[in-house]
C-alpha cells in the first residue's frame, strides 16, 4: 500500500468519525431546538397569590392630580368617582415575552370607560347568568356596534360591570409596542396600559387578576446555545482541515487553487458563525478581510501572501462564537465584567486555531489584532514590532469597518471623520505605516463608507 493510500485510508477513517460526531450534534441540536419550540410555546401563569419572578404584574391608581375627578352628569341618579389606573406588566425573564393577556375578575359594582393601547374583551352576566361578551377597542368604536350592556353618559361610554364580570385585555402589538416586551440580562422591559374605572366610591380592586404570557428564546442562546454554536464552528474547522489534507493527498496539480476554494468557503462558514450572534456584525469578517488583501497588496506583498492575509484576516473574530449575545447586541456601556468577556474573545479564537496548521497567521490575527501599537491593547499589552504583521493590518481595516457600519451604540461615520480618527490614532492604536497605506488606498478607491 502506497503512502497515498495510507493517507486516504486514515482520511476516510478520520471522515466516518467525524460524520459520527457530526450526527450525534445535529441530533442533540435537533432535541435542543425541540426543547426550546416547547419552551417558547408554554403558556405561563402569574396570579397575585404566585410567586413568579420572571413576568410580575402591578395595577394601581396613577396618583397624579388630573388622574381622578367626579362626574355629575352620569344619568344614572347617583355621582361616580373616575380614576385612571396603569397596569404594569415587567419582563425580568431576560428574554423575550413573546404574547400575554391578562384577565381581571370584576369583584364590586363599578363601570369601564376607556384604555389604551390594547382592546378589552368584556364579560358581562345578568341575574339569569346569560353571557354577553364583546371585544372593544375603546379608544376608537361605534355606539351602533356595541352588543354589550353600556350607558352613553355625555361624552362618556360607561360600561357596567358587577362581581362575576371579568375582562380580558389584549395588548397592541401595533406602534405602541406592548408585545413582544423585550428583556436581557442588564434590563428588564415593561409595558404599561392605562386604564379609567368609574365607581360610587372612587377605587375599584382590579387585582384579582390572572396574566397568561409566553417567553421566545433562540436556539443560539443560553450555555446550551453556546455549545452549539462552538460545536458548529469547531465541525467546520475540523471538516475544513481533513478536506484540505485530502486535496493535499490525492491531487498535487492544481492543488493551491483548489485548496484556497475550499479554505475560503469553510473560512466564510466559520466567520459567519462568528458574526451571526449580532445583526449588526453580518459580513463583517469578510469586509475586514477584503480590506487587508487591499492593505497587502498596497504594501507590495505577492498574491500568495496575500491570501494568506486574506484567509487569517477572515477568521480573526471567530471567537465571538463564545461571547454572550446579550453583551454582543448591547445598546449601552459594557460592565467590567461584560468587557472582560469581549477581551477573551481573542484568547479563546486562539485556542480553536493555534492547531491549525494550514491556516498560516490565523491565529496571529485572532489572539493580536486589538494590541495597539503603543501597547495599551490587550491581551498581552504588546507594542510596535511585537505585534505580528498581520494582526497589526487586521486592526486597521476592522477599525475602518466598526467606523463605516453602524453599531448598537452609534451610527455610522462618514469618509471624512474616519480619516481623521485613522490619522488622529497614527502611532498610538495603529502602525503608522499600515494608516498610510490604508489612507492611500481610501484615496484611491471607493470602500463604499
Amino acid at each position: 500500500m502506497t503512502k497515498v493510500d495510507n493517507h486516504k485510508k486514515v482520511i476516510r477513517i478520520l471522515t466516518f468519525i467525524l460524520l459520527a460526531i457530526t450526527a450525534v450534534i445535529l441530533v442533540l441540536f435537533v432535541i435542543h431546538a425541540i426543547n426550546v419550540k416547547n419552551y417558547n410555546e408554554e403558556w405561563r401563569v402569574v396570579t397575585p397569590d404566585s410567586s413568579a419572578t420572571q413576568v410580575v404584574v402591578d395595577i394601581h391608581p396613577r396618583g397624579g392630580s388630573t388622574d381622578s375627578w367626579l362626574k355629575t352628569d352620569t344619568g344614572l341618579g347617583t355621582d361616580l368617582n373616575a380614576k385612571i389606573y396603569d397596569l404594569v406588566v415587567t419582563n425580568n425573564a431576560h428574554t423575550y415575552v413573546e404574547d400575554w393577556y391578562i384577565r381581571i375578575q370584576i369583584t364590586e359594582n363599578c363601570y369601564l370607560n376607556n384604555a389604551w393601547c390594547g382592546k378589552f374583551e368584556v364579560h358581562q352576566f345578568d341575574e339569569r347568568g346569560k353571557e354577553l361578551s364583546q371585544t372593544v377597542d375603546l379608544r376608537d368604536f361605534d355606539y351602533n356596534d356595541l352588543q354589550i350592556n353600556y350607558y352613553h353618559a355625555g361624552q362618556d361610554l360607561l360600561i357596567p360591570l358587577t362581581p362575576g364580570d371579568y375582562l380580558i385585555y389584549h395588548p397592541d402589538a401595533g406602534v405602541s409596542e406592548e408585545v413582544p416586551i423585550k428583556g436581557t440580562a442588564d434590563m428588564s422591559g415593561s409595558s404599561v396600559c392605562g386604564i379609567i374605572m368609574y365607581s360610587v366610591s372612587g377605587d375599584v380592586d382590579l387585582n384579582a387578576y390572572e396574566l397568561s404570557y409566553r417567553l421566545h428564546q433562540s436556539v443560539w442562546e443560553g450555555k446550551q446555545g453556546s455549545f452549539f454554536i462552538a460545536a458548529f464552528a469547531l465541525l467546520a474547522l475540523s471538516f475544513m482541515i481533513l478536506g484540505t489534507v485530502f486535496l493535499v493527498t490525492v491531487r498535487f496539480e492544481g492543488r493551491i487553487q483548489s485548496q484556497n476554494r475550499v479554505l475560503g468557503d469553510a473560512f466564510k462558514i466559520c466567520c459567519g458563525l462568528a458574526d451571526s450572534r449580532d445583526y449588526y456584525s453580518k459580513g463583517h469578517s469578510e469586509r475586514v478581510a477584503l480590506y487587508s488583501r487591499m492593505i497587502g497588496e498596497k504594501m507590495g506583498m505577492d498574491k500568495s501572501d496575500c491570501d494568506l492575509v486574506y484567509n487569517a484576516a477572515l477568521l480573526h473574530d471567530i471567537g465571538n462564537a463564545f461571547v454572550s449575545e446579550q453583551i454582543l447586541r448591547k445598546n449601552g456601556k459594557l460592565t467590567r465584567e461584560e468587557y472582560a468577556e469581549v477581551k477573551r474573545h481573542t484568547v479563546r479564537a486562539s485556542e480553536i486555531l493555534k492547531e491549525a496548521t494550514s491556516i498560516p497567521k490565523a491565529e496571529e490575527a485572532a489572539l493580536y489584532h486589538h494590541e495597539h501599537f503603543d501597547g495599551s491593547g490587550y491581551p498581552y499589552g504588546k507594542k510596535e514590532e511585537e505585534i505580528p504583521l498581520i494582526a497589526r493590518i487586521v486592526a486597521v481595516a476592522e477599525a475602518y469597518d466598526a467606523m463605516s457600519n453602524d453599531r448598537p451604540y452609534r451610527q455610522k461615520l462618514m469618509r471624512e471623520q474616519i480619516r481623521e480618527e485613522l490619522i488622529k490614532n497614527r502611532g498610538t492604536q495603529f502602525d503608522p505605516a499600515i494608516v498610510t497605506a490604508f489612507l492611500d488606498i481610501m484615496g484611491e478607491r471607493d470602500l463604499g463608507s
